[in-house]
Parts: structure tokens; sequence; C-alpha cells
């Protein structure tokens, strides 16, 4: 679960997730907001991501512009 913390995600963002082991570039094909299926999230909602490699707590993730 990634909570937002800037403008917002949408579909096809492309996101950097980066962490001690962890980066990964991928775009958002896949969001859900208590387990419905989303095209937009906004500040302050906890979002899940459908990821292609596992990540860990703790690990960072940004937007790419």
């Amino acid at each position: 679960m990634v909570r937002v913390t800037a403008i917002g995600i949408k579909l096809g963002d492309s996101i950097n997730i980066k962490g001690k082991s962890t980066d990964l570039i991928q775009k958002v094909e896949s969001m859900q907001i208590e387990s419905v299926d989303v095209k937009f999230a906004r500040k302050g909602q906890l979002v899940g991501l459908k990821l292609a490699k596992p990540v860990r707590v703790g690990d960072k993730v940004y937007k790419v512009a």
C-alpha cells in the first residue's frame, strides 16, 4: 500500500520505487482503493499498486515527470 503525499497519481503515470536494494521504474497499470479499481488517486489516499517486482516496506515511491 502506498499513501499519496503529492498532487496525485493516475493510470499511465510512471513511478520510480527506490530503497536500499530496490530501484524499479514502471508505469501504473493497475491501482485499487479498498479493493476497488480506480483510475486516479488524490493526495492523502491509500492505494494498492500492481508491481512487476517485489518491493519492501519503507521503499519510497516517486512520480517520474
